[in-house]
């Protein structure tokens, strides 16, 4: 299951916003948030709205719920192109990896969106 729109928008605010901020940020990533953010804030004329979306650049994800109440107000929750926009700014931020030494470890699964079967055996005697 995939997240709701709302989710999905704010994510990738907060995501193009951390992006952005790094020198190393690829010009793909910065494009896809400019547009991203374009089409959030509009014309401007809701100062609350630009308001949050500087603050987030400035701290990304520092006050998610402002972030979502901008969204909300921007009244782009159901705008097809935003939800486009903000997909756009998933794929292409960078993803933080992490990596795990598993060598010794038994039943785990690593990654994203798998289905692991285990099954356990007694091999015990009486």
């Amino acid at each position: 299951m995939g997240m709701d729109p709302l989710t999905i928008i704010v994510t990738a605010l907060i995501a193009g916003a951390a992006a952005g901020g790094q020198d190393a940020a690829s010009a793909l990533v910065r494009d896809a948030y400019v547009a991203l953010r374009r089409r959030v804030v509009g014309d401007g004329h809701d100062e609350s709205v630009l308001t949050a979306i500087e603050a987030n650049e400035s701290a990304a994800g520092a006050d998610r719920a402002a972030v979502e109440a901008a969204v909300v107000r921007a009244e782009v929750v159901e705008d097809a192109e935003v939800r486009t926009l903000a997909q756009r700014v998933l794929d292409v931020a960078p993803t933080k990896q992490v990596y795990n030494d598993l060598r010794h470890a038994q039943g785990v699964h690593a990654g994203d969106s798998g289905t692991m079967n285990v099954t356990f055996h007694n091999h015990t005697t009486e």
